[in-house]
């Protein structure tokens, strides 16, 4: 089996602004990178925190927003998972019952390839590979 790592949650809000704040403010977490990146209804805004003298790969919690379509209710979150190649673990995914939410996708500014899944009960789950240079 490929080496992977839990890697994040990931929690969608309507106000990022305001989110990033919160957690800055009440549990001290820093911001250690923002990623701007789609279009349309993938459009997407996140802030990636974790506890301060922590960098990535370190678990992270991600703020998201995305503009163009409405805010899930409360309580909903994504798990991220580091994986060596995303299309195979697309495959695996699919084979054990899950159904694709976002196709595989590079973003080669920030150096990943991800794709989104819904596993078999519909919860999301971001899967992320880093891109050789």
């Amino acid at each position: 089996m490929a080496t992977q790592s839990f890697c994040f949650t990931k929690i969608e809000v309507k106000d990022i602004a305001g989110a990033e704040a919160f957690y800055r403010e009440a549990l001290g977490l820093e911001v250690t990178a923002r990623v701007d990146a789609g279009e349309g209804e993938h459009m997407m805004h996140e802030v990636i925190m974790t506890l301060p003298g922590t960098r990535p790969p370190a678990p992270s919690l991600i703020l998201v927003s995305f503009p163009n379509r409405s805010c899930p209710a409360p309580g909903e979150a994504t798990t991220g998972f580091m994986v060596e190649n995303v299309d195979a673990a697309l495959g695996r995914a699919t084979a054990a019952g899950a159904k694709i939410d976002v196709p595989a996708m590079d973003l080669p500014d920030h150096g990943l390839r991800l794709a989104f899944i819904l596993d078999p009960q519909g919860h999301r789950v971001e899967l992320l590979q880093a891109l050789r240079a």
